[in-house]
């Protein structure tokens, strides 16, 4: 009889612990992007509006992205001193108090770009306008 009672509460401990981590999800990352002169400005963030003070990460990364196969690092901004931003970032930019890992090269225009965090996409048309999916 212990056995039922502890096995029971044992599966109920489980599923609610999976019910509240199912819960606490992070907020999923947004993406928008504008042609700004020869290069694109990003506002990266976790709710709609944006800029949004406060984006923690320390890393900002952009890939190429060729293919599933063939992707290549394009730029990388690493944070100084803080891990905090506003969401607003220029290709090739580092916000305040972050430095360049990598100095990137000029955009391409039809090629798609995946930017981390969030693992989203943009591209520049050849027209010179910018798509974000």
């Amino acid at each position: 009889m212990k056995n039922t009672h502890f096995a029971t509460v044992a599966l109920l401990a489980f599923g609610l612990i999976l019910i509240l981590d199912g819960c606490l999800q992070p907020e999923p990352w947004h993406l928008r992007a504008r042609k700004e002169g020869d290069t694109v400005q990003l506002c990266i963030s976790q709710k709609l509006e944006c800029p949004q003070p406060g984006i923690g990460t320390d890393s900002i990364s952009v890939y190429r992205y060729d293919s599933l196969l063939s992707n290549q690092l394009v730029w990388e901004a690493a944070s100084e001193t803080e891990s905090t931003f506003d969401g607003m970032v220029t290709y090739g930019i580092p916000p305040k108090n972050w430095h360049n890992k990598l100095t990137p090269p000029a955009l391409v225009c039809g090629k798609s770009y995946l930017v981390n965090p969030g693992a989203l996409f943009f591209a520049l048309k050849c027209d010179g306008t910018v798509v974000v999916f």
